[in-house]
């Protein structure tokens, strides 16, 4: 996958958790961002939107985002309910280059005004059978509909629901499908 993302292409995955699809959406962000000299992130705008389903899964997410970039300059933050927002709002208020989020409490930001999403370059929807399960369609529709058209967006998946493939259809463009399998 990775060298159809840097190409630039929107990608529909399907793999097994534990394979690589963290590194396999990270890395190439990572890349894009750090081919951008001279950019410093807006408060409140970041370039690239990570949703997943719980906010132990944005949690892992954000700390291999930190592992991967640990030697860049590219600022990241971790958004998800269940705790107080101040600090996610003093990070987004710093400035940062990409977002992890929960769609529930990402939706809360951005309509309390805290979050921009009109410069948002990649966007990833990890474990995405799952995120359809636990019923954020209407959520994840709204946050896709808020991202501009030109958006790289990448669907992360262990199942191709239906749904998925509507999403697909919908909100990508020509989407590259990648499918790996676990011989055990």
């Amino acid at each position: 996958s990775i060298p159809h993302l840097i190409a630039g292409n929107d990608l529909l995955g399907i793999a097994q958790t534990g394979t690589g699809k963290t590194a396999a959406f990270v890395l190439p962000i990572l890349q894009e961002l750090t081919a951008a000299t001279n950019y410093q992130p807006k408060a409140g705008h970041p370039r690239a939107l990570i949703l997943a389903p719980t906010r132990e899964l944005a949690i892992q997410i954000g700390d291999s985002i930190q592992v991967y970039s640990k030697f860049l300059s590219i600022n990241s933050t971790t958004i998800f309910g269940g705790v107080s927002q101040n600090k996610q709002i003093a990070a987004l208020i710093r400035g940062v280059d990409i977002v992890v989020a929960t769609p529930g409490r990402l939706l809360d930001l951005y309509r309390q005004g805290h979050l921009k999403l009109k410069e948002v370059s990649s966007l990833v929807l990890d474990e995405a059978d799952e995120m359809l399960d636990l019923g954020f369609l209407p959520d994840v529709e709204k946050i896709f509909t808020s991202t501009p058209k030109r958006s790289q967006t990448m669907l992360f998946s262990a199942t191709m629901p239906g749904d998925i493939l509507s999403l697909a259809r919908r909100f990508m463009n020509q989407p590259v499908h990648i499918r790996t399998q676990v011989h055990e």
